[in-house]
């Protein structure tokens, strides 16, 4: 059974001080906005890994990866990329609305399911399995090859909105 845990992949900023510095100078509004927007942008570059690495049949998979802004209390900014996105009631999002449920299946792969059985007798008629599907893998290699390109991206986009606004003058202590 996988776990919550076993999904969870953060990309780190580190290294650029004067960056860092200069963020933090901004007031709190301006730099979850910022921070936002250069992850989404750092986010799409490992969506269209994902989407080149995911298998094609009808094409409802590849539609409905995307990149999508999370909930986050510690963090300014936190964004999902899935093909379901939208935080639940618990913390994942709701697969059956979505035409790529399956998405999951094709990721991980699915391992035959016995019969129920009550004291040795079976519950239902029908196949002892329902079969298994070999795992696809397509949104993990993707955050792998392009983990330093989502970082650099970020980095970049972080870098020219600093920019602009230092020369704007939006500066707040």
């Amino acid at each position: 059974m996988a776990t919550k845990a076993m999904f969870r992949h953060d990309v780190v900023l580190e290294g650029d001080e004067e960056l860092m510095r200069l963020l933090k100078g901004f007031s709190k509004g301006f730099k979850k906005k910022a921070l936002l927007y250069a992850v989404k942008r750092g986010g799409e570059v490992i969506k269209r890994e994902a989407q080149a690495r995911a298998p094609r049949r009808t094409g409802n998979l590849r539609r409905s990866i995307m990149v999508d802004q999370l909930k986050s209390t510690k963090k300014l900014a936190k964004v999902g990329i899935s093909w379901r996105v939208k935080d639940g009631a618990s913390g994942l999002g709701q697969a059956s609305r979505n035409p790529a449920f399956y998405g999951i299946m094709v990721e991980k792969g699915t391992r035959p399911r016995e019969r129920a059985t009550y004291l040795g007798v079976p519950l239902s008629t029908g196949p002892a399995s329902t079969g298994t599907m070999p795992a696809r893998p397509f949104l993990e290699p993707a955050y792998d090859s392009k983990r330093g390109q989502a970082s650099k991206e970020i980095k970049k986009e972080l870098s020219m909105i600093i920019k602009k606004a230092v020369k704007k003058g939006l500066r707040s202590g």
